[in-house]
């Protein structure tokens, strides 16, 4: 079995900011790709980052692939952890170029040409890196679009990327 973890962020309904682990394993059994803890309506993510990942190179996992998005009882926005949820997937294989993983927040999404689109213009972006700060977060992956408003805060790193190649060994 395969194994990584990732950090995104979510926003409750009340627009408070929270942290989103993504857990992901690869099993042996029939290719299928699994995700846990996103609405129903969300769930075209899955064929999105698959298709991303594979389109900037990566080859996907063969057997079972089990991505949860935790905490699984709260809102999750496809538009802010979906590149979460690919790195997470290539980082079990160690195509990805990120250390210390675990004190990174990667916010964003992913085209299916492997493209990191802006994020919503609703996304209150300097609330979400103060909150990460806050919880021990020293590094913030997002959109290079996004960079400028970003700005650079006490104490974390700010890195842009305009597609997944950016993140790769």
């Amino acid at each position: 079995m395969k194994q990584s973890t990732t950090l995104s962020m979510g926003t409750t309904v009340a627009g408070n900011p929270y942290l989103i682990q993504a857990a992901e394993y690869i099993t042996p059994g029939l290719p299928y790709f699994a995700a846990i803890g996103i609405d129903d309506e969300d769930r075209h993510i899955r064929e999105r980052v698959q298709t991303a990942c594979e389109t900037t190179g990566y080859a996907w996992p063969e057997g079972r692939t089990t991505l949860a998005l935790m905490p699984t009882n709260q809102p999750k926005r496809p538009g802010l952890c979906a590149l979460s949820a690919a790195v997470c997937i290539m980082a079990a294989d160690g195509t990805i170029g990120i250390p210390d993983l675990e004190s990174t927040v990667i916010l964003g999404d992913v085209n299916a040409d492997g493209t990191i689109p802006p994020l919503d213009k609703d996304v209150d972006l300097t609330a979400l890196i103060e909150h990460a700060r806050e919880q021990g977060i020293q590094r913030v992956i997002l959109p290079a679009a996004d960079l400028a408003q970003a700005g650079r805060p006490d104490g974390v790193e700010i890195i842009g990327v305009e597609n997944l190649n950016d993140l790769k060994r």
